[in-house]
């Protein structure tokens, strides 16, 4: 054999020894779970709260948009809904016989007065309660008010802390009842032209004013999701919508994992490193987007692993509602992990809507007095709940 024979086949065996090596770490094979759809075809009942309390008076004036969003609202839930029970709630339920159309246009503080029950005081743990005593695990309640905490004269921490202990006791009774039981709650802001009491007993009347107001939902989180599909919260946009904040357990959400084209589960490196997709039903967490696209509420048991962007899926056909672009850096070797959705932190509208004083209206018109305490009762009953969901997949090198 002569020497550039040699030559040739020294380089053929490098070439050969190099390509069985690179089948053996360029390539990784991906999987996951299967986890069951969650969103619920259950027509659920629909039982519908209106505070009548005298603080509620002013958001009856002509052009409300209260009246509105509950009215729209309200319509459009109907339709997924098996029936629609409407009632007005002090301290007590008062059912309301009449049409949705005429609930809402009768509405005026004479109206709130005749129908009854204590229209000077009211105790949101007791309404709350009462609401949740009425539900069951194919019912769902909407309740709307001002969420305005009658706060004593002297020792009002204790009184806000006395009311968040009690939200906090009224939604875990609720659990205990409806294991699977999510909360929306919804800030929103309408025209108010009426009286304001102030806790020293004083009042003053508020004029063309706007002031925030708020729709708390109570269900089983896979029947909201699905309510949430049909009816996004969002179209609440044109009557005052400023935020949401929501509540439930960790939900087996449907997952896959592929390749970045989604046509197959052997993903090929792209300069060392592996892309991956995640296309995911995230709708029982009942989160909004600005918590879902938020990747500080993500978590890898690896850390060297990288969320690269996480996008909304528009296709309404499709059983996933995100897709989330991660990254395998080049070199790490893993047989599994799991990417956590871990329970978000209070929005940041919530504190800002927060006063606990009730004092100086005309300086806090976009404020509720003991909000936050309210919503802080709801987060205690679902403290342990640290994470929403989480998607378990495997790695395979090939």
């Amino acid at each position: 054999m002569n020497k550039n024979s040699k030559i040739f086949l020294a380089i053929l065996a490098i070439l050969s020894t190099t390509s069985l090596l690179g089948c053996g770490g360029d390539k990784i094979i991906v999987g996951s779970e299967t986890n069951t759809n969650p969103i619920s075809n259950q027509r659920p009942v629909l039982n519908v709260y209106i505070e009548n309390s005298g603080s509620m008076d002013g958001y009856m004036c002509d052009g409300s948009q209260l009246k509105d969003a509950v009215f729209d609202y309200v319509s459009d839930l109907s339709v997924c809904s098996d029936t629609t029970s409407l009632n007005y709630i002090n301290n007590r339920i008062i059912p309301y016989k009449g049409s949705l159309e005429q609930y809402i246009k009768t509405m005026t503080p004479t109206t709130f007065q005749k129908a009854g029950g204590n229209h000077s005081n009211s105790d949101l743990g007791e309404m709350l309660k009462m609401i949740l005593q009425e539900m069951t695990d194919t019912s769902v309640s909407i309740f709307i008010s001002d969420c305005i905490l009658d706060l004593p004269v002297s020792n009002s921490q204790k009184f806000l802390s006395r009311c968040q202990i009690s939200i906090k006791n009224a939604i875990n009774e609720g659990r205990n009842k409806i294991p699977d039981l999510g909360v929306e709650i919804i800030k929103m802001t309408s025209d108010f032209n009426g009286k304001y009491y102030y806790p020293n007993g004083g009042i003053e009347k508020l004029k063309y004013v706007k002031r925030p107001y708020y729709i708390w939902i109570f269900g089983n989180n896979n029947i909201l999701a699905k309510l949430n599909s049909v009816v996004p919260v969002n179209e609440l946009k044109d009557f005052g919508f400023e935020g949401i904040v929501a509540y439930s357990k960790k939900v087996a959400a449907p997952y896959e994992i592929k390749n970045r084209s989604l046509t197959s589960t052997t993903i090929n490196p792209t300069k060392g490193n592996y892309n991956a997709t995640i296309r995911v039903n995230l709708s029982s967490t009942l989160q909004p987007e600005t918590v879902i696209q938020d990747l500080s509420n993500y978590t890898f048991n690896n850390q060297s692993l990288v969320i690269e962007d996480i996008r909304p899926i528009t296709a309404s056909d499709s059983p996933y509602t995100h897709f989330i672009n991660i990254v395998i850096p080049k070199g790490v070797n893993i047989a599994e992990d799991n990417l956590i959705l871990k329970a978000p932190q209070m929005p940041d509208w919530v504190i800002e809507s927060n006063d606990d004083s009730g004092i100086e209206i005309n300086d806090n018109l976009n404020k509720t007095t003991g909000i936050k305490y309210l919503i802080d009762g709801v987060a205690d009953a679902y403290k342990k709940d640290k994470v929403l969901t989480s998607l378990r997949f495997t790695v395979k090198r090939k």
